[in-house]
């Protein structure tokens, strides 16, 4: 008989309802940003203690600009942090060496470093909204690619890793029409294959490699939805050694599992599943193996699936969010039987 273990841990320092939430590659390290009623958004790192609730806050700062997304850079290169804005600019935040953390930061103690984090950068890259963002692999260096409300696929590059306060435009592409894009996940990083990017565009997403000799990214393969929803959310799983690549799209109710294979100029596509959910599907992401797949919904729930011995997709985990005025009544309950 399977048994079942439900822990919820609430986070009591966070400055209001999380409009993003981004853990960094090991897992232990969380950003979240929230909205405040004057417009501004507030961003709050925790780390993780040696218990599965043991989060602490380490730093928290406030911007004017409304952000609604984050990506972690891969620690290589420090605690680098990115947020998606409203305005048409991506914003970069980094570690301060020269401070330690200390106590948990508050906003309105630690002034616009918010405690040992510094605003590093202000990449402008239009007038709407940042729709997604995400870093490149480490092997590529410091690169973080952003689409953007009018389509366009922005990858900026630090010029100097160590102080990335200074980045370049490597590259613009236009990836669909304005309104419609969101979801961008890079390719990980295999020796011998050109850099690529997938990007949500309308009801398909589409793979783009960089062609070096042509200095420009190119479609070397569409993934349609099927279904006539627009795509949310894509990413990539990592390659270790199979003999197809794995993407996860996510559409309306959907998400969608497709294998690419052959050349990388002209990729072969092929759909391995189609999971529905009661829900639309706001995110999708895999673990670091490829192996598992999430899947998360506007219902407020994560469901996370993997094959079984004959290649169909079966839901594993179910994770269901808890209302905040249930978890208070809980409370009030468990308080009375006392």
């Amino acid at each position: 008989m399977a048994t079942v273990k439900e822990t919820t841990v609430v986070l009591e320092e966070l400055a209001g309802p999380a409009v993003d939430v981004a853990y960094d590659v090991s897992g232990r390290r969380m950003a979240t940003c929230a909205a405040t009623p004057s417009g501004s958004t507030v961003i709050q790192v925790h780390e993780a203690g040696p218990g599965p609730d043991a989060w602490t806050q380490v730093a928290a700062w406030e911007t004017d600009l409304s952000v609604t997304g984050l990506a972690w850079a891969h620690p290589e290169y420090g605690r680098v942090l990115a947020g998606a804005t409203t305005s048409g600019s991506v914003l970069v935040w980094g570690q301060v060496p020269e401070l330690q953390p200390g106590a948990a930061a508050s906003v309105s103690d630690e002034g616009p470093g918010g405690g040992y984090y510094q605003p590093l950068a202000d990449l402008l890259c239009g007038t709407g909204p940042c729709r997604s963002l995400c870093f490149a692999p480490r092997q590529a260096g410091l690169v973080l690619a952003a689409l953007m409300e009018d389509g366009h696929v922005w990858v900026h590059e630090a010029e100097d890793v160590l102080a990335p306060r200074v980045w370049s435009l490597h590259s613009k592409v236009k990836a669909g029409p304005s309104g419609v894009c969101q979801g961008l996940s890079w390719r990980p990083f295999s020796a011998g294959v050109p850099p690529m990017l997938c990007a949500g565009a309308g009801p398909q997403a589409l793979v783009w490699q960089y062609v070096l000799a042509l200095n420009s990214w190119q479609v070397v393969a569409r993934l349609d939805s099927g279904n006539g929803q627009d795509v949310a959310s894509v990413h990539w799983a990592p390659p270790l050694g199979r003999a197809v690549e794995l993407l996860a799209v996510g559409a309306g109710r959907d998400m969608l599992i497709f294998s690419l294979s052959g050349d990388t100029a002209a990729l072969q596509v092929e759909q391995l599943a189609a999971l529905e959910h009661d829900a639309p599907v706001w995110k999708v992401e895999w673990d670091l193996w490829g192996n598992q797949v999430a899947a998360a919904t506007e219902a407020r729930q994560v469901a996370v699936y993997r094959p079984n011995l004959v290649g169909s997709w079966v839901r594993q985990v179910l994770v269901a969010g808890q209302e905040v005025e249930d978890q208070e009544e809980d409370d009030g309950e468990e308080g009375g039987s006392d």
